[in-house]
C-alpha cells in the first residue's frame, strides 16, 4: 500500500516551538519578578549599614587608627568617628562615613550589646556621654563583637559583628 505525500504543513516546526518557550519563559519571568516581596525599610537601611561598617574596619585596618560608629542619640541615624590627639571627633573626610539620618520616620537603631558607651544611659545635658562612639573598629583587627537593632514599622533587622570581626544582618525572627 503506497504511503500518502507529507504535507510540508503539518505538524509544528523548530521555530515555532523556540518562539512559544521564549514567550513562555519572558512571561514567566516578569511573574517572578512581579512577586517577589519587596524589600522593606529597614532591610535596605540594613545593608546600607552593613557595607559602612565593612567600610569603617577596612578604614581602621588600613589607616592604623580607631574607627568608631554611633547611632544618632534619638536613633534616628548614626555617624563614625576617629579617634585623633586622644579624642573622638566626627567623620567629615569621606563619603562613606557621612552622619545619616534616615528617611523612613518610623526607623530607629538601638544598640543591644557590645557598646561602650550606651546613649540611653545619658541625658541630652551630658553631653560627654554624647561626644563619641559606642563601639569601634580597632586597627589591629581585634574587635570586639556587638549588636545593634535597626526596628522599622513593618520588620526588625540585627546588625551584629562576631568575635571574628565579621558583621552580619540578620532577620531575628528567623532562626540562624
Amino acid at each position: 500500500m503506497p504511503r500518502p505525500p507529507r504535507s510540508s504543513e503539518a505538524g509544528v516546526s523548530l521555530i515555532e516551538t523556540l518562539a512559544a518557550l521564549a514567550i513562555m519563559a519572558l512571561v514567566t519571568g516578569v511573574a517572578v519578578v512581579m512577586l517577589q516581596p519587596e524589600d522593606s525599610p529597614a532591610q535596605l537601611e540594613g545593608e546600607a549599614l552593613v557595607r559602612a561598617l565593612n567600610e569603617a574596619r577596612q578604614d581602621a585596618l588600613v589607616s592604623g587608627q580607631h574607627v568608631g560608629f554611633g547611632a544618632r542619640f534619638d536613633g534616628r541615624g548614626y555617624q563614625f568617628y576617629r579617634f585623633e590627639e586622644g579624642v573622638w571627633r566626627v567623620r567629615t573626610d569621606h563619603p562613606a562615613f557621612d552622619a545619616q539620618r534616615f528617611e523612613d520616620p518610623d526607623l530607629i537603631l538601638v544598640v543591644q550589646s557590645g557598646a561602650i558607651a550606651q546613649r540611653g544611659e545619658a541625658s541630652l545635658e551630658d553631653a560627654a556621654a554624647l561626644e563619641g562612639p559606642e563601639v569601634w573598629f580597632d586597627p589591629t583587627g581585634f574587635d570586639q563583637p556587638f549588636a545593634y537593632e535597626l526596628r522599622g514599622a513593618d520588620s526588625v533587622r540585627m546588625i551584629e559583628r562576631d568575635g571574628e570581626g565579621r558583621l552580619n544582618l540578620r532577620d531575628p525572627d528567623t532562626p540562624s
